[in-house]
């Protein structure tokens, strides 16, 4: 029985909250990691969780040269390489800088969808959507944040690598949609351990931990009493829940709903952000708050607005 509409925006909210934690988890592990260690190390703990799930729930394993290339592809495409961009970048500029860089990703999986995906051509429904989604976001971090756009020096390479993630993830919902039919518990397990691999020589290369110049092995492995017990916590976060869970819901949502609505959760993360802000440290809204997330509601709504419809009952 194919699951009713309501229940993708379910996984969708889950998946933004997830994702949405993960970069100030992400901020806290580089302060004693390198970005490379961080991504190993989150990915080698995702696999150490999904393996022996998708064993205990007899979930068939991968099979197929087909779609062990598509797994290869997502591996560097939507992990490896976005995921190494992203921890660099944040350690260059802000994370609200990022949250704007991150928001192209819409627009891009959009045109990408409509000449590689059959069934979600681009509409003019959607480019207005994302477009008034693309402004909310512009709104919620305000102009302090857009004035940190810098055209020179590190900044601008630090930038360029965050927009270089964004449409590596685009590209990866397309792959992802594309690849042959698969259990989403042992695809996402078989990723993820590709994923560490690829990320693995990068990571035993640099530096572990940014105030030590000793660490060897595996990185991020040995002398791990000098981790804090924050950075701790963090990375066992980032690696079960933000990597581990959020690929299997991703890949299972992808297939449900398709890469445009999937990638309308880059709205959806910084307003994540600014709740527990409100929520969890006494943060205070201000207008351009509402008014961000009013905008971007309502630019969700009209890229979306048949699936609105189905999934409230609306004729």
């Amino acid at each position: 029985m194919a699951q009713r509409p309501i229940f993708q925006w379910v996984l969708l909210v889950a998946l933004a909250i997830i994702w949405g934690s993960s970069f100030a988890l992400t901020s806290l592990v580089v302060r004693e990691l390198s970005p490379a260690s961080t991504v190993f190390l989150r990915n080698l703990l995702a696999c150490l969780l999904l393996f022996p799930l998708a064993l205990l729930l007899r979930r068939p394993l991968a099979r197929g040269k087909r779609l062990w290339l598509f797994m290869l592809a997502m591996a560097l495409i939507g992990n490896a390489l976005p995921f190494t961009l992203i921890s660099w970048g944040q350690q260059r500029i802000d994370s609200g800088l990022a949250g704007i860089l991150m928001a192209v990703m819409p627009l891009v999986t959009a045109i990408l969808a409509h000449f590689f995906v059959p069934d979600e051509p681009m509409s003019r429904h959607k480019l207005v959507g994302f477009f008034i989604g693309f402004c909310g976001i512009l709104v919620l971090l305000g102009p302090s944040t857009i004035s940190a756009v810098s055209l020179t020096g590190e900044a601008l390479l630090a930038q360029l690598a965050v927009l270089l993630a964004a449409v590596c993830y685009g590209l990866n919902t397309i792959i992802a949609r594309r690849k042959p039919a698969s259990d989403p518990w042992s695809t996402s397990a078989s990723v993820l351990l590709m994923a560490a691999c690829m990320i693995w020589p990068l990571a035993a290369f640099t530096q572990g931990f940014s105030n030590l110049d000793h660490l060897t092995g595996l990185p991020g492995l040995n002398n791990i009493d000098d981790f804090s017990q924050q950075t701790l916590l963090a990375i066992t976060l980032l690696g079960f829940i933000c990597t581990g869970i959020a690929t299997v819901i991703y890949l299972k949502l992808v297939t449900l709903a398709g890469p445009s609505f999937v990638s309308l959760i880059n709205y959806l993360i910084p307003v994540w952000a600014v709740l527990l802000g409100v929520s969890f440290m006494d943060e205070i809204p201000r207008w351009n708050h509402l008014l961000a997330l009013l905008m971007i509601l309502g630019g969700i709504a009209v890229s979306q607005r048949r699936q609105l419809k189905t999934a409230l009952k609306i004729d």
